[in-house]
């Protein structure tokens, strides 16, 4: 049934619903209710079409097109300046967007290394109380190559929950949101990079919810990974310990069936004591294969040598 508050057929829309999304032809987005409860109704906000859908849902309401504006989004978050870094999705969930600091960078301590680019550089980097200041100044090349993977992942029409460790600005937890995952546990071992995506999920109208958690990613509880179906990891191999560690409990955690693992590595230090564990643990034949950065990632390059990233190490199993 299609809403009365929309515009008559006659004014050369035409509108379709179909499995609780509303699209119409000729304005960008859509609303859906991934829970799967009945939509009710929608009406026109300043050209965009805002879908009512299930209470559950109502944080959903008015995330159409508004989403886009930078002027809605927040300035500042645990004492840092901020600013989003959008990327528009080749997907009907549209654009995505990432909070990460952003401030003058005359205040940066004089240590920072000279090819790092102007736009990342923030006080941040020289904060005592922050160890590892890289999660918050940008989203990094393998987060968009894993975010692009769980576009085709996700499980498409039914609740799911998934978790990302070693999330940084956690885009590819913004996206798994903006899919319908019921719950989203981002894992990061820095509180300030669990601020900044919990301010960016809030304002992105995701019906699910985000369950930060500070900690250690080779320190797993294992009611933590029984209750997820999706685990996503980008560029979180730094080291031959975290490697081996998270290669054991991930080759098992891939065994049961209907569990999907998303990793993603820029060639860090870790990923052959990755490999060699996740190999023994699932008993499989696993190896990384160069992707190219998706052409709609707005930024490519690699924060510990400022190169462009073209290629990224995605896990094969």
């Amino acid at each position: 049934m299609i809403p009365a508050a929309l515009p008559p057929s006659t004014s050369g829309w035409s509108p379709h619903v179909h499995r609780h999304t509303l699209r119409v032809p000729g304005i960008s987005g859509s609303g859906c209710c991934p829970t799967g409860t009945s939509l009710f109704g929608a009406h026109w906000v300043e050209g965009a079409i805002v879908v009512a859908m299930c209470r559950r849902c109502q944080t959903h309401k008015e995330s159409c097109l508004r989403r886009n504006s930078l002027s809605d989004w927040p300035t500042s978050v645990s004492g840092y300046a901020v600013r989003p870094i959008i990327a528009k999705l080749p997907h009907e969930i549209g654009s995505v967007a990432a909070l990460v600091v952003d401030e003058e960078a005359e205040c940066v301590d004089e240590d920072i290394p000279e090819w790092v680019p102007a736009e990342w550089l923030s006080p941040v980097m020289g904060d005592s109380g922050v160890s590892d200041v890289y999660g918050a100044i940008g989203v990094w090349p393998a987060a968009f190559v894993a975010a692009e993977v769980v576009l085709q992942k996700a499980p498409k029409g039914k609740p799911f929950s998934c978790l990302e460790l070693g999330c940084g600005a956690g885009f590819p937890s913004l996206v798994a949101g903006r899919l319908g995952a019921e719950r989203v546990y981002a894992l990061d071992s820095e509180q300030l990079t669990l601020d900044l995506l919990q301010a960016a999920f809030e304002r992105q109208g995701t019906c699910g919810r985000l369950v930060p958690l500070l900690g250690d990613a080779s320190k797993l509880p294992q009611d933590l990974l029984a209750s997820v179906s999706l685990i996503i990891v980008s560029d979180l191999l730094y080291s031959v310990e975290l490697g081996k560690s998270l290669g054991w409990c991930l080759g098992r955690w891939v065994i049961d069936e209907g569990r999907q693992l998303v990793l993603t590595d820029g060639g860090r230090s870790g990923r052959p004591a990755f490999l060699e564990a996740f190999r023994e643990a699932s008993s499989s034949d696993a190896c990384f294969e160069d992707v190219p950065v998706p052409d709609w990632a707005p930024q490519k390059g690699d924060f510990f040598d400022g190169t462009s990233t073209q290629t990224v190490g995605l896990l094969r199993y």
